[in-house]
């Protein structure tokens, strides 16, 4: 019997020329059944010169980042955590986060989570990150708090995938205790 192993994945910026790469990524969770992403088949309408500005957009944004998990020149996983745009909101990002199927249970999550805090840590501006996750996907949620994400709350049946009503929770991480005023 094989057992599991971790992985040492290339962790880095998206880059716009990963655009066909993630769009693949995207189709392929939206094909899933049982996933815990809210996406289903036919639902990617994005094209690759919009994927392409998406990528562009994150990288020219001071409180926003892209960051791609890669293993042997093959994305597997893929973070982003987007500032707010508005002036009260620049303060708190929102973090989202998918590994390819056939990856998962690798560490390859727990080193995108580690690397997108460290560069949290190192943006002045930002205070607070905020993710949703589905409440049956137990192993994501002890990921989250092992790096520190409380529960702020849930909402019930906000998600509605293959016939029934899910519900997620709101989790969010504090980063600096000194908030502005």
């Amino acid at each position: 019997m094989i057992k599991s192993f971790k992985l040492n994945p290339i962790i880095r910026i998206a880059l716009p020329e990963d655009a066909e790469q993630l769009l693949a990524h995207l189709q392929g969770l939206s094909e899933e059944t049982g996933i815990d992403v809210p996406l289903s088949p036919g639902e990617i309408k994005i094209t690759l010169e919009e994927e392409r500005q998406i990528i562009t957009d994150y990288a020219n944004s001071e409180n926003s980042v892209f960051l791609v998990a890669e293993e042997n020149a093959a994305i597997v996983g893929e973070l982003t955590c987007k500032g707010g745009s508005l002036k009260a909101f620049h303060h708190s990002a929102s973090l989202g986060m998918s590994v390819k199927k056939g990856w998962r249970g690798k560490g390859i999550g727990n080193t995108l989570m580690k690397a997108a805090l460290d560069w949290a840590r190192e943006n002045s501006s930002l205070r607070r990150i905020e993710l949703n996750v589905y409440v049956r996907n137990v192993s994501a949620i002890h990921l989250y708090q092992k790096y520190g994400f409380e529960l702020e709350g849930r909402r019930r049946a906000v998600i509605y995938q293959d016939g029934e009503f899910l519900d997620d929770y709101v989790m969010a991480l504090s980063l600096k205790r000194q908030f502005l005023h």
